[in-house]
């Protein structure tokens, strides 16, 4: 038998302000008002930001992409152009959007990689300073055998490399050359994603070891931080965020929450046991300086990354390729540096079949992905725009997904 609720009774339990509603739903009367709501998350459309337009007649395959608005409105992207997914000749391209990312007009590379004399392959990712200046960073590596490997498939190690910065004072239209950056270690950093500008006013970047060509990790293997006090002028390479045994933090990305309250989100792989672990996220709250353990989310994603919303909200996107392949979006809450996902939803994806295996050899693993670096970005309507790459009818394309939140 239906329960009869009294208005008391109600206003005890402390919902009065629904009484009706409430009732009716006891009575059986109506359905949840929840579902005749906005979902949490709309996806309002895709768009490719680069799809070779000449497949036939040259092998141009995109992927890394990097997505960020100017003052002006305008969006650009940096992405990785090559003619294969590890090619030698791979380097990073520019794209621009007047329309809010619905159209795309492709506007060269990045700089003439002619001047460094030798063979490389990059991938940058830019970032807007109050002052409007633009600075990317990113790396390369060594290319002098075009058709060498950049692991070897008996040590896993990589090629050796450089960590790179590079800086546009007009829009992103003209580039510095790519000056390197000194580092402490052999070890190369893997900074795959952009420099994050904290309040306090210096840049923070993040990047896991890449083992050397040995397969070792002279340093002890590890996740550090990049930070430039000085508008990425110089950079000091000192400060650990993650380490954990033999543990890679591959792309691994950041986002700053309240003022030095930064939240640092990993591809956690276990590199002696050739096993994907579950993202792991590790806080800092004194601008980067010091950071807690991991804290295992429980999802067992790889290439992820943050947006922080507002309060304790963050919305986070990832890679999915084992047994449920899909690029989901999750609205998580963060209070007291606790990971509670409170939505999820798969915006693309979720049909492309499994990809990753453990025990899959580091060399099995990247040949067999088809998408991946995911990121969020706020556009000035109130939009989010996800970027990804994928591999669709044997092309390498840059994709977006135009999200509206409702919260």
């Amino acid at each position: 038998m239906a329960k009869h609720f009294s208005r008391r009774d109600l206003i005890r339990l402390g919902m009065a302000g629904t009484a009706v509603s409430v009732a009716n739903r006891a009575l059986g009367k109506t359905k949840n008002p929840r579902a005749k709501s906005a979902p949490w998350l709309e996806v309002l459309g895709s768009a490719n930001v680069y799809d070779n337009p000449k497949p036939n007649l040259v092998s141009r395959h995109g992927c890394f992409p990097g997505l960020m608005q100017l003052a002006s409105g305008e969006l650009i992207c940096l992405f990785v152009i090559a003619e294969a997914f590890d090619a030698a000749n791979g380097t990073t391209w520019i794209t621009r959007s007047g329309d809010l990312g619905k159209t795309w007009k492709l506007q060269g590379k990045l700089y003439d990689k002619s001047v460094v004399g030798f063979l490389t392959s990059d991938t940058m990712k830019a970032t807007l300073l109050r002052d409007g200046t633009l600075v990317a960073v990113g790396y390369r590596f060594h290319r002098l055998d075009p058709e060498g490997e950049i692991v070897d498939e008996k040590t896993r190690g990589a090629l050796p490399g450089d960590d790179l910065v590079s800086f546009s004072s007009d829009e992103g239209r003209t580039w510095t050359i790519p000056a390197v950056l000194p580092r402490r270690r052999p070890e190369l950093y893997e900074v795959s994603g952009p420099c994050l500008p904290l309040r306090s006013g210096d840049l923070l970047a993040v990047g896991g070891f890449m083992p050397v060509l040995d397969g070792t990790f002279p340093s002890g293997n590890r996740g550090i931080t990049l930070r430039s006090r000085d508008g990425g002028k110089t950079w000091d390479d000192t400060v650990t965020f993650f380490q954990q045994g033999n543990v890679m933090a591959w792309e691994s990305r950041i986002c700053e929450m309240q003022p030095g309250r930064i939240v640092a989100i990993l591809w956690a792989y276990d590199f002696t046991a050739q096993k994907h672990l579950a993202n792991q996220v590790v806080v800092s709250h004194d601008d980067g300086l010091t950071w807690g353990k991991p804290i295992n989310t429980e999802i067992m994603a790889q290439a992820s990354s943050l947006l922080w919303i507002k309060d304790n909200l963050l919305l986070s996107i990832h890679a999915h390729r084992a047994e449920t392949p899909g690029l989901y979006v999750r609205l998580v809450d963060f209070t007291d540096d606790q990971w509670k996902v409170l939505h999820e939803k798969v915006i693309w994806g979720q049909h492309i079949g499994q990809q990753t295996n453990g025990g899959q050899s580091t060399q099995q693993m990247f040949t067999s992905l088809r998408f991946g670096q995911p990121s969020l970005v706020r556009l000035n309507n109130g939009e989010i725009l996800a970027t990804h790459w994928s591999i669709e009818e044997g092309q390498g394309k840059i994709k977006t997904h135009r999200l509206r939140l409702n919260l």
